[in-house]
């Protein structure tokens, strides 16, 4: 065999080291020219690339407090952008606020706000949210079911009305031991009204109303050193009024809704007056109180609440119809402006005089579920199914054209599918939907009422 020359060998190592290096160089252009075109080019822009979706809950942290500017620095005023506005449902014509109570902390919240406003056709939506269960330390405050809420809320454009009570214990140096289940405002009333702010700030443009608290006349609701005083309450409402108008003029404030005793101090008991620490004082006593104390000054809307009994909304509950046909006998044996829902309204209103309406906050019928009721709800048993449709489609057109309410929120849609035996939970007596989910005549008599 002829071995080939050393010249020979020495050309076809140059040719290869040749071609090695002009592939290189060619790949490396080719690449380059990639990387420059996807990465704009001359002005144009790569594709979107498509990827699966990734679920990720966050929690936020504390923004730390930055270091104080020099006097002299100009600081450009940042224009902070919050989430896109929701598209609500249309005011009625008449401008009264139709709007029901749901549990959104149970529940698929999509579902049930979607019945709100596609079902039922009401434009607001009440939710309760208890303070101490969100912000049980003020290490942190817990959002995610009430984000959820909202968000769906906004979705199906529903206005929303948020009825803030229930401090957390670490804002009372002397708290009640868990276990007595009564609720006390906070000491400071600044911590109340910076917690409202937080909420505002978190949800921009999608707060409809406050209502400041709830049923304060009754210690199960102010349980303080001091007992049931107007005063304080005032002080307490004063603060958030302050703190909620300078986030947002636009919130109505409603003042927190007083609780129908069944007693009138000031006319039918002028000796009821109580002494030492008070627990509990008369609606009418405390709304004269509360007046004086300028009240007024801080509020778009008083609060109020009725509990519907076994008599129409639109009768007189100091002087009861005939009594035929009716088991239960409270009207007649105590007979008081607040067994009816007219004569209490107005009642208010004569106090009122004119300088604010009202906003009920919680009103409704109870009736019985499989014939069971709690034992002090025996007036339920006057109230058949239909008639819970009838009473609350009358208690709607009534508060709309008696010119003296604001807004009517109805409990409630769905603590009959989120709540408990109706022997012992009364709330379930008040629910429009039963047990399983499916409507209850009340449900069908109000998605049917016309809401000019």
């Amino acid at each position: 065999m002829t071995q080939p020359t050393p010249r020979r060998s020495r050309t076809n190592t140059s040719l290869l080291i040749g071609l090695w290096l002009g592939l290189t160089v060619t790949v490396g252009i080719c690449v380059f020219a990639g990387l420059f075109w996807a990465l704009g080019g001359f002005g144009k822009r790569a594709a979107p690339v498509a990827t699966a979706p990734v679920l990720v809950i966050t929690r936020l942290a504390p923004t730390p407090t930055p270091p104080p500017l020099p006097a002299t620095l100009s600081v450009p005023t940042q224009v902070v952008k919050g989430p896109p506005p929701c598209s609500f449902r249309p005011k009625p014509a008449s401008g009264f606020a139709y709007g029901i109570q749901s549990h959104v902390f149970v529940g698929d919240n999509s579902f049930w706000l979607g019945v709100i406003s596609e079902k039922l056709g009401f434009n607001w939506v009440k939710m309760q949210v208890r303070w101490y269960d969100l912000e049980k330390e003020p290490t942190g405050i817990f959002w995610d079911v009430l984000d959820s809420a909202m968000d769906q809320a906004c979705k199906k454009g529903l206005r929303v009305m948020l009825s803030v009570v229930a401090a957390p214990v670490w804002t009372q140096a002397n708290p009640l031991p868990a276990d007595q289940g009564q609720e006390a405002p906070p000491d400071d009333p600044q911590k109340y009204a910076d917690f409202l702010g937080k909420i505002i700030d978190r949800y921009p443009r999608r707060v409809g109303a406050i209502e400041v608290w709830n049923e304060e006349n009754l210690e199960r609701e102010w349980n303080t050193a001091a007992g049931v005083n107007p005063a304080d309450f005032v002080s307490l409402l004063r603060t958030a009024y302050q703190a909620i108008k300078a986030k947002d003029p636009s919130i109505v404030v409603i003042s927190g809704a007083l609780s129908p005793t069944g007693i009138n101090c000031d006319v039918s008991f002028p000796n009821c007056q109580p002494s030492g620490r008070p627990i509990v004082v008369d609606d009418v006593t405390y709304l004269n109180k509360f007046i004086a104390a300028g009240g007024l000054d801080y509020a778009d809307c008083i609060g109020t609440h009725s509990n519907g009994t076994n008599l129409p909304p639109t009768s007189d509950g100091a002087n009861p119809p005939p009594r035929d046909g009716y088991k239960f006998s409270g009207p007649w044996d105590n007979p008081h402006y607040s067994w009816a829902l007219k004569s209490q309204v107005e009642t208010y209103s004569a106090i009122l005089n004119g300088r604010k309406q009202q906003c009920v906050t919680e009103f409704g019928y109870a009736s019985p579920v499989g014939g069971k009721f709690p034992p002090n709800f025996g007036f339920a048993q006057d109230v058949s199914e239909k008639q819970q449709g009838d009473y609350l489609v009358e208690a709607f057109n009534w508060m709309r054209d008696s010119g003296l309410v604001k807004m009517g929120f109805l409990f409630n849609l769905d603590y009959g599918p989120k709540g408990g035996d109706p022997a012992v939970d009364d709330n379930v007596l008040f629910s429009i939907t039963n047990k399983n989910g499916t409507p209850r005549p009340a449900f069908d008599a109000l998605s049917l009422m016309p809401k000019p």
